[in-house]
């Protein structure tokens, strides 16, 4: 029997960053995608306070490179779901405050940027990307200022103009 290898929580956390920064980097530059994500990152330790092992260079000294993003062995003792949903969060809030620079397909790009062997772990672990996705197409919606209408009837929902 093949033994499998066991992604470390501090390879997913590295992973899930950098592709972040890359897909956004693509739209913003380099230094605003890392700033970005630096102060989502310092943000998000009220509510997972394990986040603290996660540090990023100076954007001054940094080479654009995972090794930019250091994290400490104690990342590696996290649970697994308790990590996936601070993932969840940082990789929809990232989405969120990149607003327009980040763009319609910034979800799919993360996704082939981070490579199909980190989408399986991090949905393994509770993060689903399809789900951001569709939140952020929802809020958009009713940014337009559409409604979401029921039709009980039939059992479909479709958009009505609000007035």
């Amino acid at each position: 029997m093949e033994k499998m290898n066991k992604v470390e929580n501090s390879d997913i956390v590295r992973r899930t960053i950098f592709s972040l920064v890359n897909v956004a980097s693509n739209k913003t530059s380099n230094d605003y995608a890392w700033s970005s994500i630096k102060k989502l990152l310092n943000e998000l330790k009220s509510n997972y306070s394990f986040l603290e092992y996660v540090k990023i260079g100076e954007l001054d000294e940094l080479n654009n490179t995972k090794e930019d993003i250091i994290i400490m062995s104690k990342m590696n003792f996290i649970e697994p779901k308790d990590l996936g949903r601070a993932i969840q969060d940082l990789v929809d809030l990232y989405k969120k405050y990149l607003g327009k620079k980040a763009g319609y397909f910034f979800i799919s790009e993360f996704k082939d940027v981070l490579g199909d062997e980190y989408h399986t772990i991090i949905k393994n672990i509770g993060v689903d990307l399809r789900i951001i996705d569709l939140q952020n197409e929802m809020h958009g919606i009713e940014y337009k200022k559409y409604k979401i209408k029921d039709d009980s009837s039939s059992n479909i929902a479709y958009l009505e103009k609000d007035e």
